[in-house]
């Protein structure tokens, strides 16, 4: 796992490395950053490897190389590491990683508010719907009571569950504002609920649709409430095609029931009063 920085501490790097020259105290600087971006904190044990990633240059820079290496690092199985960084590196790792683990378990948390959330919000409306027309059976059509407009969004949103449960498709847990959005301009697209509710029954009847084709890939709701995934259903792009077999016994089909016809109607009529004119 990469680690872009580490903590540096220098009243502690002072009281080490008091007695280095500028060059050394530089060459470690460098040989600390270069350690610590290199996978497994370490560098391998090959000095003209670490002379070009350090850019040295001169005799005096090696020199200075050198002596830090010897004094501040050690070999362990082919590689140079500094007990000091590498502790360091562990740390910043296990950090990382739990910083990590801690995002994941708080993004899954907000999902499962935002499901329940979405539920209740259904069972809630629901319920109100019950008791709106509760109220409304008890009184006459004359009482002049107003008569609630009815939730599209969430009458649709229940019709492609229902189709989604039979036809294999991942069903809707969380409504957010863009699915609302894209859902609405679905409905306005095809007429209303009743437009909908034939889009669905074309999405089910299509094999491809609900995962007979080479990838097991099937529709979803954010597929079909797309501009595009839309526009190419009602099209037909997805329409189950019949195989050239199919195809030929139909047309076999349709010329028998041809010929069948013209001889009813060639047919001499027993009575006048039966038969084709």
């Amino acid at each position: 796992m990469s680690t872009p920085y580490f903590r540096f501490y220098p009243t502690d790097y002072e009281a080490d490395t008091a007695h280095l020259t500028l060059l050394e105290d530089g060459a470690y600087s460098r040989l600390l950053r270069l350690c610590w971006m290199t996978p497994g904190c370490s560098l391998p044990d090959d000095e003209g490897w670490i002379f070009r990633r350090l850019r040295v240059r001169g005799d005096d820079e090696k020199q200075a190389v050198r002596s830090v290496l010897n004094e501040f690092f050690r070999k362990v199985d082919g590689r140079i590491c500094n007990d000091r960084l590498a502790r360091e590196h562990e740390q910043a790792v296990g950090r990382q990683e739990a910083a990590s683990e801690n995002g994941k378990k708080s993004a899954a948390k907000k999902a499962s508010l935002k499901t329940n959330d979405f539920i209740s919000t259904n069972q809630n409306q629901n319920q109100n719907q019950e008791e709106e027309e509760d109220k409304s059976s008890l009184s006459s059509a004359d009482d002049g009571a107003v008569v609630q407009p009815i939730d599209e969004i969430a009458i649709a949103v229940s019709a492609y569950n229902a189709s989604a449960a039979s036809a294999g498709w991942p069903k809707v847990q969380v409504l957010n504002k863009t699915r609302r959005s894209s859902l609405k301009a679905r409905l306005k697209d095809c007429g209303g609920l009743d437009g909908w509710v034939v889009a669905l029954a074309k999405a089910k009847a299509s094999p491809h649709l609900c995962g007979q084709n080479n990838r097991g890939w099937t529709a979803s709701f954010d597929f079909l409430t797309s501009q595009s995934g839309f526009t190419k259903l009602m099209e037909g792009n997805y329409d189950d095609r019949q195989s050239p077999q199919q195809n030929r016994q139909s047309a076999a089909d349709d010329r028998f029931g041809r010929i069948a016809d013209a001889a009813v109607r060639n047919r001499a009529p027993s009575r006048p009063d039966f038969g084709f004119r």
